[in-house]
């Protein structure tokens, strides 16, 4: 009954505190980041496994979404990707780190209104860590992607016709697929909860809303992708229906993230209520 009425309480925080816009403006900063932080993953690519390497990762990265969101974005993502090269050593590459972390600082914003802390560290502490944030995240997922291409070439080498054929089957690669998108989400959220918002937070505090996210983002994922399906945005929204679409989706995103936090501060202050305090969630 606890857990249900804290559930509640965070839906009902959403409103009350103007989350849902808060949310908006998270949806604007991931389609500024989007387009940087591609730029930055072929360059990345480039010094670890070249152009090929790039292609795939977008690809599987745009797999995650609703069809309908990924083929308003999957043709300008290419278009850059393929136009834009930068030196990761110059001002150039400083500058295209600096837009990818749009999304990470708004984020971090939106997260800690949750939380209800306050950022006690300067700007320039903060955008550094968003950087290396979005940096470190950009190499993990290259590294995961690299196992799909790398493990079918090994295989050739070792001339194991079983083997080959395991690793050709498309139930062993989509389950592959899956296991680095849950890997990468489940490791964004839990660093986003831990290390991005302000104050502590245990692994033990923050689980409840990290799996709450995972949950209803999978349901609102697939309902927006059937809703898709019979609903003509460029009614309403013209020849700008496809950024709508993507916009709506991130949007989405954002509100089962912040609703995560909002679960996680509603628990851990009824623990402290429970326990006979009553002080700050970031301060445990």
């Amino acid at each position: 009954m606890k857990q249900n009425w804290s559930l509640l309480t965070a839906i009902y925080h959403l409103y009350q505190h103007s989350q849902f816009s808060m949310a908006g403006a998270v949806a604007f900063s991931f389609v500024v980041s989007l387009f940087p932080f591609c730029i930055l993953l072929g360059s990345l690519a480039g010094i670890l496994g070249g152009r090929e390497l790039a292609d795939v990762t977008v690809t599987h990265l745009f797999d995650i979404l609703p069809a309908s969101v990924a083929k308003g974005l999957a043709p300008q993502v290419e278009e850059i990707m393929t136009n834009s090269r930068i030196d990761l050593m110059t001002i150039g590459g400083a500058i295209t780190l600096f837009f990818a972390t749009s999304a990470v600082e708004t984020l971090r914003s939106a997260l800690n209104f949750a939380y209800r802390v306050t950022e006690d560290k300067p700007y320039i502490v903060c955008l550094l860590i968003s950087m290396l944030h979005v940096f470190v995240s950009a190499i993990i997922l290259l590294v995961l992607t690299s196992t799909m291409v790398v493990v079918p070439t090994l295989a050739e080498r070792f001339n194991s016709p079983i083997l080959q054929s395991f690793l050709d089957s498309s139930w062993i690669q989509s389950g592959l697929l899956n296991v680095i998108v849950a890997v990468i989400i489940a490791g964004q959220l839990f660093a986003a909860h831990l290390y991005l918002a302000a104050g502590h937070r245990t692994l033990k505090q923050v689980w409840p809303g990290i799996v709450l996210t995972v949950i209803v983002w999978l349901a609102a994922a697939s309902a927006y992708s059937y809703y898709l399906g019979f609903s003509n945005y460029s009614r309403f929204y013209a020849g700008l229906s496809q950024l709508m679409i993507a916009l709506i989706f991130f949007q989405l995103t954002a509100v089962v993230i912040i609703l995560g936090a909002e679960l996680n501060r509603g628990l851990i202050e009824f623990k402290k209520l429970r326990n006979g305090t009553n002080q700050p969630a970031a301060a445990e």
